[in-house]
């Protein structure tokens, strides 16, 4: 039988853990917002884009890294999704959003769940996956990276109508892959 002290002393153990955890994780995002930034200035001064400078960083850091870089599945859907479709809500313009309503609805709705179901055959058959998995990489890849996107349209020149379409399909696309992702999940932990 435990003693109060064990009890004591296991709820300490824990809660150092959990410490040293989230001292390990806000050390992983400055290193991570430095490097952002330094890619940003260097970007800049070279004339590169921003997004390839960034995939380029992300290769350099997981190659010098003496261990990979792991990061809490719930802290990335809790913490940075959520900061990131806010940042997209906040700058999208209603009036346009209103009057790109019917592209978006296709692209968000019918056009995810068909964009997933294709990689999800596709890896079925080509790969001979499991449907599960078949079906839950299709959800994930349907998502589209809207950020590297917006990035290049404020470097090239492209119609109001077009950025409009992107970012708020890249709103609702987030949410409807994210429900696609956990009912798949759901479907498969209940039978």
């Amino acid at each position: 039988m435990f003693t109060q002290t064990s009890l004591l002393a296991l709820d300490t153990e824990q809660q150092l853990l959990a410490d040293a955890s989230v001292v390990e994780i806000a050390n992983i995002l400055t290193i991570l917002l430095l490097v952002a930034t330094g890619v940003a200035l260097i970007s800049r001064r070279y004339q590169i884009p921003y997004v390839t400078g960034l995939v380029l960083a992300g290769l350099a850091i997981t190659e010098f890294l003496p261990q990979p870089v792991r990061l809490d599945p719930n802290l990335i859907l809790n913490l940075l999704l959520p900061v990131l479709v806010f940042q997209a809500s906040i700058n999208t313009d209603l009036s346009r959003l209103r009057s790109t309503l019917t592209p978006i609805s296709l692209l968000a709705g019918p056009g995810l769940f068909i964009s997933s179901g294709i990689t999800a055959l596709i890896l079925k058959f080509a790969l001979n996956m499991d449907w599960i998995p078949a079906l839950l990489t299709g959800a994930i890849l349907a998502n589209t990276d809207t950020i590297s996107v917006i990035a290049v349209f404020k470097e090239i020149k492209v119609p109001d109508r077009l950025a409009t379409i992107v970012e708020g399909e890249s709103l609702f696309n987030d949410g409807v892959s994210l429900v696609l992702f956990s009912l798949i999940v759901e479907a498969y932990t209940t039978g």
